[in-house]
């Protein structure tokens, strides 16, 4: 039997590789909502100015000028907002390739320790049971010696055949 400490240690390791997989679903789920609220955001922004321009028109059809002026506007407005919104979805990109590239790191190494305590834990019940199979083999030898117990032990399996 292992001792508990390595199977702790496999155990711990394990944890740390699925806790690393999921700070990462989580981080992205969050990111995934910050991109989706800035986009309704701008469209509920860009659908208020439409409704402006259009109430504007309504309101004076002959000010051909000032509905230029607007629509100008209305336009150079959308576009900050879409270069906003580009820029957040980069820097969004950005951080989720640095976030996986250290998750997988945190991953690999918990990966490293877990077959480390793994590797541990089997030589350890290794080398008890051949410790065992040893001691066994001493009482069942009973102190004879080992040319007579190799015979009684030969006798015995071509008995057996």
């Amino acid at each position: 039997m292992p001792r508990t400490e390595n199977v702790d240690k496999f155990f711990t390791a394990v944890n740390e590789a699925y806790d690393a997989l999921l700070d990462a679903a989580k981080s992205a789920n969050d990111r995934g909502y910050r991109v989706s609220r800035q986009l309704i955001d701008e469209v509920e922004r860009g659908q208020r100015e439409a409704i402006d321009l259009t109430r504007r028109i309504a309101s004076s059809p002959r000010d051909v000028s000032g509905f230029y002026t607007a629509a100008v506007r209305s336009a150079t407005d959308s576009q900050g907002r879409v270069l906003d919104l580009t820029r957040q979805l980069l820097d969004e990109l950005s951080d989720s390739q640095r976030e996986g590239r250290e998750v997988v790191r945190r991953v690999i190494e918990s990966n490293r320790s877990a077959g480390q305590a793994a590797i541990e834990a089997t030589r350890e019940a290794v080398g008890r049971a051949g410790t065992a199979v040893q001691s066994i083999r001493n009482r069942a030898t009973n102190g004879r010696p080992k040319a007579a117990a190799r015979k009684s032990a030969r006798e015995s399996s071509d008995t057996a055949s």
